[in-house]
């Protein structure tokens, strides 16, 4: 008999049977769309069974269903704002396995103490040591928030995202890169404020204006990768009067201060706007390799073997980096050539750093008590 799979906060949307969002020019809905493809990696992972387990689905603080075993989607919980109690009213009403699968941990200044004195955070990791075989999470970071949590069997896992296809991706260099041709993605996040997601973020908006410029001049193809923020969205939504995408790229050269360095028109031709998981795949293909500051805008060239680089100000996309090898700098450090660095970078490192991930994250599904296709 097959067994009931429960979905523990799993916010997507699926569109004739595929992940997608809703439109962002017609609701007030803002979808994460990194919180989408981790969802549709997660149901990839699923294989058949995620159609019958997509019937038993429940976010945090809502009751708890009848299940086999409870898959809850890992993301960003690990700090001091998070409801661990909400999360917790739903976790200890299952009578079954729960497996938490890429949980991670977030510190505005890579402080791994930061939770030391949580009693919540702290009761919420042995919610999931009592219910769980293994624990997936992130990366090195993570991991040691939650051991000093008193977190047991830890997996490092990456995100399951990388694992989109259930394959092992391999990172190639595309012949174009290394020439004047090459066809460049930036992966925006021009909303960036301070906060526990943002270090330094007068540094991460200069980077921005620095990115776009050379993914302009140094390529024959810039594409400027919108994620969710309304004014990228808005400026690049052709169902808009012209003067009300001038209006939104105005504003967002304003807040990066890119005004001096880019015209609104060039960032409103430059602009890709994504609806689905699919439509986002299939732009992004269309690229030589993915530069900027989003884990999840540039993940999606990663998962297709595509090289990126990326700018950090947080210790999350830090930890991904360290994790999978990958090529970066903070943004508080001097500009590099993100190109010349994809070029020079030892991929062969980031391609087995890969494997190990996978390698670990099927050991999670399987013990427990998770079967998956990969």
């Amino acid at each position: 008999m097959a067994k009931t799979t429960a979905l523990v906060h799993f916010n997507h949307k699926m569109v004739d049977g595929k992940v997608a969002w809703n439109d962002l020019g017609t609701t007030d809905f803002r979808p994460n769309y990194g919180d989408m493809l981790v969802c549709a990696a997660l149901l990839q992972h699923l294989g058949p069974a995620a159609a019958e387990a997509g019937e038993t689905r429940m976010m945090f603080g809502q009751p708890a269903r009848p299940a086999d075993v409870a898959l809850v989607r890992g993301s960003t919980y690990v700090h001091k704002n998070f409801d661990y109690r909400k999360a917790m009213k739903t976790l200890e009403g299952f009578d079954c396995p729960i497996a938490i699968i890429g949980l991670g941990a977030q510190s505005q200044q890579n402080d791994p103490t930061f939770l030391d004195d949580n009693a919540d955070a702290r009761d919420f990791v042995a919610c999931l040591n009592e219910r769980s075989k293994s624990i997936s999470v992130r990366g090195a970071f993570t991991a040691e928030v939650l051991t000093r949590l008193g977190a047991q069997n830890i997996r490092v896992t990456g995100c399951p995202s990388l694992f989109y296809s259930c394959a092992v991706p391999s990172v190639t260099l595309p012949g174009l890169l290394d020439t004047p041709e090459r066809r460049l993605g930036v992966s925006l996040h021009t909303g960036l404020r301070g906060s526990i997601y943002c270090r330094d973020p007068a540094k991460a908006r200069e980077k921005h204006v620095q990115a776009l410029v050379h993914a302009i001049e140094g390529s024959s193809k810039a594409g400027f990768f919108e994620q969710g923020v309304k004014l990228e969205f808005d400026l690049a939504d052709h169902r808009l009067p012209f003067e009300a995408r001038m209006a939104a790229a105005r504003e967002v050269l304003a807040h990066i201060g890119g005004e001096g360095a880019l015209s609104p028109e060039q960032v409103i031709a430059h602009t890709v706007s994504v609806r689905s998981i699919d439509d986002w795949l299939s732009k992004v293909r269309d690229v030589d390799a993915m530069v900027g500051f989003r884990f999840h805008g540039n993940m999606v060239g990663l998962l297709q073997g595509l090289p990126c680089y990326y700018w950090t100000y947080d210790s999350r996309l830090k930890e991904f980096c360290e994790l999978y090898k990958l090529p970066y700098s903070d943004v508080a450090e001097e500009w590099v050539d993100p190109v010349r660095a994809m070029l020079d970078h030892d991929w062969d490192a980031a391609n087995a750093a890969f494997a190990t991930c996978h390698a670990e994250l099927k050991a999670c599904y399987a013990e427990n008590g998770i079967e998956t296709v990969l």
